[in-house]
């Protein structure tokens, strides 16, 4: 079916555009932007609609909504706007595997993107988020995964979850990892706010407290941050 929209009163211009602001936890959807993730969509089996200005070849099984250029480029987050959007299903995960990155309170999508995009780079197996984490239905936090939302588990968890798993807590007091660490036994990397860190409560949990020898500036990007400590605790 191709179906073509050019007001913005329509219902389901309407829907793609909360789906774009809130996110769509409750129906569990995402808004999806460019023909990379659409492939990803397609070959996990989650794709549901395409929406583009014109017909997208090599979609042609998928209803199609035709937008408007004035629509369709307000409805991007690009300022180049891609050749194709998407909506897709995506339900969150309860379990997270043996290699965990566990996030608390890290509020900037791009971050939650970029740190889920690298997570599934160096091979963990998921990725679970403190309740107060940014969604990650967020489409700023969509578009810096690049795709990889799709490869690994990622959903809400209690950090206390992980007792069986060996906790590894990031913080500016922590023993300065020198190297690369092996596990042969599961484990969690733990990330805080950006602004405040991990959380006082989180810090009585027993596990280690770990930190990388940087000079000059007391801490990092969580995102960059995040990245070094994968590829030391990757093995």
């Amino acid at each position: 079916m191709i179906k073509e929209i050019t007001s913005k009163s329509n219902k389901f211009y309407k829907y793609l555009k909360e789906l774009k602001e809130k996110g769509g936890k409750k129906e569990e959807l995402i808004l999806i932007e460019g023909l990379d993730l659409l492939e990803m969509a397609k070959n996990n089996g989650v794709l549901k609609y395409i929406v583009a200005l014109n017909s997208v070849d090599g979609y042609e099984d998928f209803d199609t909504y035709i937008l408007s250029k004035d629509l369709y480029r307000e409805l991007s987050s690009y300022k180049s706007i891609p050749v194709a959007m998407g909506v897709a299903s995506y339900k969150l995960s309860k379990t997270f595997g043996n290699k965990v990155i566990y996030l608390d309170g890290v509020q900037d999508p791009g971050n939650l993107g970029t740190i889920i995009r690298t997570a599934s780079a160096f091979g963990y197996s998921g990725v679970a988020l403190s309740n107060d984490c940014v969604s990650p239905y967020n489409t700023k936090a969509i578009q810096a995964t690049k795709g990889a939302i799709f490869n690994l588990p990622i959903g809400y968890a209690e950090l206390t979850d992980f007792t069986s798993h060996k906790i590894y807590f990031t913080v500016l007091d922590g023993k300065i990892v020198e190297g690369k660490v092996k596990n042969d036994t599961p484990f969690v990397l733990v990330f805080g706010n950006e602004g405040t860190g991990i959380r006082k409560e989180h810090l009585t949990i027993p596990g280690e407290k770990v930190k990388l020898d940087i000079a000059n500036i007391d801490s990092l990007n969580v995102a960059i941050a995040a990245g070094v400590f994968m590829f030391l605790f990757k093995e």
